[in-house]
């Protein structure tokens, strides 16, 4: 039995795994404050991700994309991504660490 990953059950797992790892970070890492904003953060995202999943399912599929469009898209994806990640680390390295909180 072939399994396919690029669905969109697998993105949303994907998805919810990437978060719960940064919410587990953020929770040995941050201040309390930091915290409220990254989960805010979380809840905004996954308000998107509700949104279009309902929205997928009253709309019909987006044409098929062009190679070159298709390649355009990875490579903006791609930084959009790579520039979220860095904010999320950025935040998770110089955040204040909860009172009491040992150094690991």
């Amino acid at each position: 039995m072939k399994t396919r990953l690029n669905t969109y059950t697998a993105y949303s797992i994907g998805c919810a795994g990437v978060w719960g790892v940064i919410l587990v970070l953020a929770r040995r890492r941050l201040d309390p404050q930091s915290r409220n904003a990254l989960a805010l953060v979380c809840s905004g995202w996954w308000m998107g991700w509700t949104s279009s999943t309902i929205a997928r399912i009253g709309y019909p599929p987006p044409k098929q994309l062009t190679a070159a469009a298709e390649k355009r898209l990875r490579l903006v994806s791609i930084v959009l991504v790579a520039l979220g990640l860095t904010s999320v680390i950025r935040m998770l390295a110089s955040g204040k660490r909860p009172k009491g909180a040992r150094r690991s």
